[in-house]
């Protein structure tokens, strides 16, 4: 019997799934924009949007960049210096979501055309074959945690890409604020996930909503591709870091943790470094 499996039987499994890069092929914010941009052709386009950001981003380096480089030369590098620095990121990205809501970039567009939307994303080969096998296991609880903008999009994307329903997958994002009146979006946002720590209170949450399911904290296997991921990477049972971002693969050697390398002092917690979704299902069962 796979170590999943025997898992499964004796407690409950939590695999939580970031969105983008780590499901689909590409980032898919513009995709969400564009879907306002053609009942809106003479706001600002997106790319305003990106570059505004993109020096909020510049300028939040600048100042952190020495910091992370002293620690870094005296072997000081702890978890506690990459929390404190990914919180940093609050304040750039709620300032990003205040340009995209003051300037109503996503107003005036249904549920259903962001669900339709998400229909054109394209997921990585084996995602879905993945996700569908999970499913079926007695006890595994899948849900998708990501920064994206939209339930409908995701959900749109999951159905198009052959991802079952049964049982529903729980996805936790952002989400637009829509109109009871019309049914339209207002253009402003619910930001629930902004940084690395709102995915590891969600993550935190549904564990211990099911242990008092199942009398005991799920194991917990968590997929991403950016440092967003990191944390809940980390914190993970089993940790699938999808891709090749470097800016993950710098903290985890500043950090001295080792792909594929039980962690003796965190109770075997094992972060996988996953090239391909074809390996996911032998790494999860045989960790």
């Amino acid at each position: 019997m796979s170590a999943l499996k025997h898992a499964a039987v004796r407690k409950s499994v939590l695999l939580a799934l970031d969105f983008d890069k780590t499901l689909t092929v590409a980032d898919t914010f513009n995709a969400i924009a564009s879907v306002a941009k053609h009942k809106h052709p003479n706001k600002r386009d997106f790319r305003w949007f990106t570059d505004k950001y993109m020096e909020d981003y510049a300028q939040h380096e600048s100042h952190w960049s020495p910091i992370i480089h002293k620690h870094a030369e005296n072997k000081s590098v702890t978890r506690s210096l990459m929390g404190q620095y990914l919180e940093s990121l609050r304040q750039v990205e709620n300032a990003s979501l205040e340009r995209i809501r003051d300037y109503k970039i996503l107003a005036g567009v249904s549920r259903l055309e962001l669900y339709n939307s998400g229909r054109q994303a394209l997921f990585q080969p084996g995602v879905a074959d993945v996700i569908n096998y999970f499913l079926r296991v007695p006890n595994c609880h899948v849900c998708v945690i990501s920064v994206n903008w939209s339930t409908d999009f995701i959900q749109g994307a999951l159905d198009a890409n052959g991802v079952s329903n049964q049982p529903p997958i729980s996805v936790y994002c952002n989400d637009l604020k829509f109109s009871k009146r019309t049914g339209l979006s207002t253009g402003t946002m619910y930001p629930r996930l902004v940084v690395a720590s709102d995915k590891v209170a969600v993550i935190e949450t549904q564990r211990e909503v099911l242990a008092s399911r199942y009398d005991s904290k799920p194991r917990l296997v968590y997929a991403g591709d950016s440092l967003t991921d990191l944390p809940a990477l980390l914190s993970a049972d089993v940790g699938l870091f999808v891709g090749q971002n470097d800016h993950v693969a710098k903290w985890c050697k500043l950090l001295d943790v080792e792909f594929s390398k039980p962690r003796f002092d965190e109770n075997d917690k094992t972060l996988h470094h996953l090239l391909g979704w074809g390996s996911a299902i032998d790494i999860i069962e045989n960790s």
